[in-house]
């Protein structure tokens, strides 16, 4: 799904930064970074010209470490299109793009993950990154799938556990790219799992409810997922 252009780094923060391509949607970029917590300091946004959000000054390091990490990662694939600025944060904590541009973002076990399109493009993206405790989605699959959904993840021969994780963070990607339409966030039964094609890392979701004259009840969304040991990241633009 992704294809590394360029790779490097920010120590002692930020490990690793892959910046580069996405096949299935040529016009979006994205960046992965893996980042220390430990290694945070609130200078970092001074020193990359990120703004600090009011609200952030209440939060502990960890979710400052997050948010700096995913800006940065914004930040880095605005550049790479000639764009000169971050994104900033909504009163609802949802990302505010700069004019002319649309994108998500998404967080997990220090790794962090932006990815960005014009908005001429017509791509309004949501990405979600995850990794795998097979227990616990196991002990809280019934929270987010149906007997349905858990008969078309046996269908795809995916190991179950990993097989439930795609459709967790599916939908949580769905629900990040239907936000800026829809206004408001989503339940898991808003929309279900109906195909999985392991051979073009496809997984496509139906909605279940009429969410917006655009986004009607029976409407299927395609969507892809990436499988790295025990991450998953899943995308829909």
């Amino acid at each position: 799904m992704f294809t590394a252009i360029n790779t490097d780094s920010a120590p002692p923060f930020i490990h690793s930064v892959e910046v580069g391509s996405v096949d299935p949607f040529p016009a979006l970029r994205y960046c992965l970074v893996s980042f220390t917590a430990r290694d945070y300091h609130d200078g970092l946004f001074d020193e990359w010209g990120i703004p600090f959000p009011g609200p952030l000054n209440s939060a502990v390091v960890k979710r400052r470490a997050e948010y700096l990490a995913a800006r940065y990662a914004a930040q880095r694939v605005l550049r790479s299109f000639g764009c000169d600025a971050t994104p900033g944060s909504a009163p609802d904590r949802s990302p505010v793009w700069p004019s002319g541009w649309r994108g998500s973002l998404s967080h997990s076990h220090e790794w962090a993950l932006a990815v960005v399109a014009p908005e001429a493009s017509g791509l309004t993206p949501g990405v979600d990154i995850e990794f795998l405790a097979p227990e616990m989605i196991q002990r809280t699959a019934h929270l987010f799938t149906t007997p349905q959904e858990r008969e078309c993840l046996a269908a795809s021969r995916i190991d179950e556990a990993s097989a439930l994780l795609m459709t967790f963070s599916a939908k949580e990607s769905l629900y990040k790219a239907l936000y800026p339409d829809v206004g408001r966030a989503l339940d898991f039964d808003a929309a279900s799992v109906c195909h999985i094609a392991p051979e073009q890392q496809g997984i496509a979701l139906e909605l279940n409810r009429t969410l917006s004259p655009q986004r009607v009840k029976g409407s299927r969304i395609q969507g892809y997922y990436q499988l790295s040991g025990n991450r998953v990241i899943t995308l829909i633009a």
